[in-house]
């Protein structure tokens, strides 16, 4: 994949990519612009208040600049131009007073010679004209560090590796090279040299992706033969009145779809789909049960630890004392892990719940029957290789709580079966979702003070932990201090985010839960598996920001209790897509309607899609828009496979059945 010391880079830039997991050439090549912007020498005459403007001059001292709070700065300055004297602003840059000569502003022109500048360059605006790469970046990485990296990177893509088209496809399509395509994805000088580079890129995107599942398709066709389950169905249907609610016909008519599946002589491999609270766990349960009885063994693969336990105490609930259930985590001590792996090669465990670590080599299972794999679209295809093999024809059962259409879903995940619980358990309560176009929590505060004064929990959800001024997003450390200045001090706030280690984020839980804490501060982190049923109120900062399948899992984690839940979608955003978005949320709590009007609104003038829950996340490609390239590449991988001993196909499949392509799959 070649190594980043190729690039002569500082031990501390290098770290700073390792942090946002750039840690090969093939990933600083890969890291494609998120968006474009076009920088052009607009006539003053046609300028418009509110608009983007860009302006060369020199700044005339001095400079003033005074702090407003902490870190953060303003800066005013007369600028010249020839096109006059203008007033500029400029936030947070205080060493803008240093620049000297010639420089080109960025930023909204507010009219009447007036300027808010949102970033500078030592450099003539004739010497910036054109298409500039705008990169998704982390904390620690500039745009401009990720620019200069990437720019030292490209002249050397040969020692990436990269594999390119078997040459009948490159010439059938007229396609350009992959390392061309890398080139001018990232310095293209117009929009046609973008567009075939784009065209090229998610054809091979998809090309990887398909090819190799269409591999695995044809590796498993001549083992599709599964092991037939033995068990009585009536034992687990006088099982049934011991759990903690009736099966809905929905859940009724999906469990004999899976039973059937077990006790036929083909492997099965399905996928559960249903909406937030449908009640896909307790149909795992039964079908856990069923192997158990039929003397196998099962694993419940889940993406995160908080989710793990969370599963492993409601299997508790749900099966019988005499089932033997465990828990697997990578952050468990050896020992304990060590016994834990032991039992279960000697079968004295009936049921393993873990995160990735269950792929591990050293987990064995002693006659594995069922892997169960819950939020699947987590786990890419290596994995699921990978847990195949832990047992002798294993079953499968796939569960998404976002509902993929079934076209998609084929083209997507292979021959799946496709299960749906379409239906809410009448114990669910109504959600009230409230979208509030500003982003101060003052006027909110009278209506959270009421829900804490009723016994009710309350999660605000912010799309960052830490300020970040390029961002601009509202960051859970802010918003904290925010929340300790305008609640009671006797109201107990605790923040939730990935930086925590896992014992501090299972402290922090366990508070929530128990109702020692009454607001939690959080990010995404609580999207999946959070139970907590006093939790009744969410606030979504910046809801624009996250995805609108995103938004409705979010918003499934209020409202599980005996009182009905609200949601507040705070936005400063004036984008019609973004509020349109928003608008579903208000309009409907379907999550199969959510997911299908998500796919319809993700905008064509975006060239990355917005991470769908449920559907792989490809890197420049889209499933929804890019449909046509994806059949076209669904049809090229199997007619590649059909004839994998031909030498014009044999390193493209090599290349993509090798552990680097997974950055493209998983």
């Amino acid at each position: 994949m070649g190594n980043l010391n190729v690039l002569r880079l500082s031990s501390k830039m290098i770290e700073k990519l390792h942090m946002a997991q750039l840690d090969s050439l093939e990933d600083l090549l890969r890291h494609y612009p998120s968006r474009y912007e076009t920088i052009e020498d607009l006539p003053f005459d046609q300028w418009k208040k509110g608009e983007r403007i860009s302006i060369e001059g020199q700044i005339i001292y001095p400079v003033r600049t005074n702090r407003i709070k902490g870190k953060l700065s303003v800066s005013r300055f007369m600028f010249q131009s020839r096109n006059g004297l203008f007033n500029v602003t400029i936030f947070n840059r205080p060493w803008i007073s240093n620049m000297k000569g010639i420089i080109t502003i960025f930023g909204r022109y507010d009219g009447e010679h007036s300027i808010t500048a949102l970033q500078y360059k030592g450099q003539p605006l004739s010497t910036l004209i054109g298409i500039h790469p705008v990169y998704r970046i982390t904390r620690d990485l500039t745009q401009l560090d990720l620019q200069k990296v990437i720019d030292k990177a490209l002249p050397l893509r040969d020692l990436a590796f990269i594999e390119e088209f078997p040459i009948d496809l490159k010439t059938k399509y007229k396609l350009l090279s992959i390392k061309q395509a890398l080139k001018w994805i990232h310095q293209p000088s117009g929009f046609e040299e973008l567009k075939q580079a784009v065209r090229t890129l998610k054809y091979e995107e998809f090309l990887r992706f398909q090819t190799k599942l269409q591999f695995d398709r044809h590796e498993n066709s001549e083992v599709q033969a599964g092991k037939m389950k033995l068990f009585d169905r009536r034992t687990i249907e006088h099982w049934m009145p011991h759990l903690p609610f009736t099966l809905t016909d929905a859940q009724s008519k999906v469990l004999n779809e899976i039973l059937n599946d077990l006790q036929s002589t083909k492997r099965m491999y399905r996928l559960l789909q249903g909406d937030v609270g449908s009640g896909k766990t307790v149909i795992a349960a039964l079908a856990i049960y069923a192997t158990h009885l039929a003397h196998f063994q099962s694993a419940v693969l889940v993406p995160t630890e908080i989710l793990a336990k969370q599963h492993y105490v409601t299997l508790k609930t749900y099966l019988p004392e005499s089932i033997r259930i465990e828990l697997l985590t990578a952050s468990m001590p050896a020992k304990i892990k060590k016994d834990i792996l032991e039992k279960l090669a000697h079968h004295e465990i009936d049921v393993l719940v873990g995160t990735h670590a269950l792929i591990s080599e050293d987990v064995k299972f002693a006659n594995c029957g069922l892997v169960v794999a819950d939020e699947q679209h987590r786990f890419g295809v290596n994995q699921r290789r990978l847990l195949s093999s832990k047992g002798e024809k294993v079953d499968f059962l796939l569960m998404s709580a976002t509902p993929i259409p079934r076209t998609m879903a084929n083209v997507l995940f292979g021959d799946l079966e496709i299960s749906t619980i379409d239906q809410y358990h009448q114990s669910r309560q109504k959600i009230h979702t409230q979208l509030i176009n500003d982003l101060d929590l003052k006027g909110l505060i009278p209506q959270l003070k009421s829900f804490l004064q009723k016994d009710q929990q309350i999660y605000v959800v912010c799309p960052a932990i830490d300020s970040d001024n390029e961002l601009e997003l509202n960051d859970v450390n802010s918003v904290y201090k925010t929340l300790r200045k305008l609640l009671s001090p006797e109201i107990v706030i605790d923040t939730l985010h990935g930086k925590l280690s896992t014992e501090a984020k299972e402290t922090v839980l366990k508070r929530f839960t128990s109702g020692q804490t009454q607001v939690l501060v959080t990010t995404t982190v609580i999207e999946v598996g959070v139970n907590v049923l006093k939790a009744n109120v969410m606030v979504i900062y910046d809801a624009d920001r996250f995805g609108l399948s995103q938004l409705h899992q979010l918003r499934g984690r209020v409202g599980r209790g005996k009182d009905e839940g609200y949601c507040f979608l705070l936005t400063e955003s004036e984008e019609e897509t973004a509020l349109a978005r928003m608008q579903v949320l208000l309009e409907t709590t379907d999550g199969f309607i959510i997911a299908e009007k998500d796919l319809e609104l993700r905008g064509p003038g975006e060239i990355f899609g917005l991470k769908q829950s449920g559907i792989p996340s490809f890197l420049i490609a889209n499933v929804v828009l890019d449909q046509n390239i994806l059949l076209t590449a669904l049809g090229d991988a199997k007619m590649m496979i059909a004839h994998q001993a031909d030498s014009l196909y044999k390193a493209w499949i090599e290349d993509c059945l090798l552990e680097h392509s997974t950055q493209l799959l998983d």
